[in-house]
């Protein structure tokens, strides 16, 4: 019971937060600006692209792109913004150690409070989306087979499991860092995003580097969520040299669950090691300043 009352009202704490006690309203235009500037900047991109090299650019490349930067923003979202909490807690407003010495329980804490950071996430993720139906290269994308909304939902499942995993090691390694520590989200989110072929197919990395992406749980959430908005992609399209291509939807998920599997037991461990690590050298109720 006081693992719930933890969860919900941490995270009311961090919607407001994250909102900065802002007017409804003007939070929304916030949700809906930030996400669809970054991705209309992609669109750009492969736009300026298609110009300079004679419209020879793949039409299925955009709906690769754009969706998987849309459902990225979740993993930023929820992953990093999960550390980003010990710094503003501890840091900024100087609560972490009251929050750690109180009844509630202290991983539900940032659970709720990556909820809320979930919350502004999906909100993102499906505006950006509503807006790229207005393209059409986007649109036609979408008028295949349909969204598969069981794969979706299944996909999204793992993947909430997945990101508080991911989110607790980080916020654990946070516990015993300087606020300096935020760069080193900053770089693991830029490494997953290279990583997880987000922009580009696995495919394009050097094959030592596909070795490692394909280790990620992220790069099978984020093929999963584009074979369950759009589909696979047509067999005569560089994107169907991706070794995920001749993989269903189940093995996509099997894989993403035994991925996360091992990712919740690593978080777990290494989570409490750095709790218990940062108590021991006060680190809890240490502000660096810097």
């Amino acid at each position: 019971m006081e693992t719930l009352r933890t969860l919900r009202w941490s995270t009311w704490l961090g919607w407001q937060v994250e909102s900065n006690w802002a007017d409804v309203r003007l939070f929304v235009l916030y949700l809906v600006v930030k996400p669809v500037c970054g991705s209309m900047m992609l669109v750009c991109m492969v736009y300026a692209a298609n110009a300079g090299f004679g419209a020879r650019v793949p039409a299925e490349f955009l709906p690769f792109i754009y969706i998987s930067n849309a459902c990225y923003g979740l993993v930023g979202a929820v992953m990093f913004g999960m550390s980003s909490v010990v710094i503003s807690d501890r840091e900024n407003y100087r609560m972490l150690k009251y929050i750690f010495i109180s009844p509630g329980q202290f991983q539900a804490y940032f659970v709720g409070r990556g909820l809320a950071k979930a919350m502004e996430g999906v909100v993102g993720a499906a505006i950006t989306i509503a807006v790229g139906l207005m393209i059409p290269d986007i649109r036609r994308a979408f008028q295949g087979d349909g969204v598969d909304v069981v794969w979706l939902l299944t996909f999204l499942l793992i993947g909430a499991v997945m990101l508080w995993a991911g989110g607790m090691i980080l916020a654990a390694a946070m516990l015993n860092m300087s606020r300096s520590g935020m760069f080193l989200s900053e770089g693991i989110a830029g490494l997953v995003y290279f990583l997880s072929g987000v922009v580009f197919p696995v495919t394009v990395l050097p094959s030592a580097l596909q070795a490692v992406g394909m280790s990620l749980p992220t790069t099978y959430w984020l093929e999963g969520m584009r074979r369950a908005l759009t589909g696979p992609p047509p067999a005569t399209s560089p994107l169907a040299n991706s070794p995920l291509t001749a993989w269903t939807n189940g093995e996509l998920a099997a894989a993403l669950l035994a991925s996360t599997a091992v990712l919740v037991l690593v978080s777990q461990w290494f989570y409490r090691r750095s709790v218990r690590r940062a108590w021991q050298r006060g680190k809890i109720e240490e502000t660096t300043g810097l």
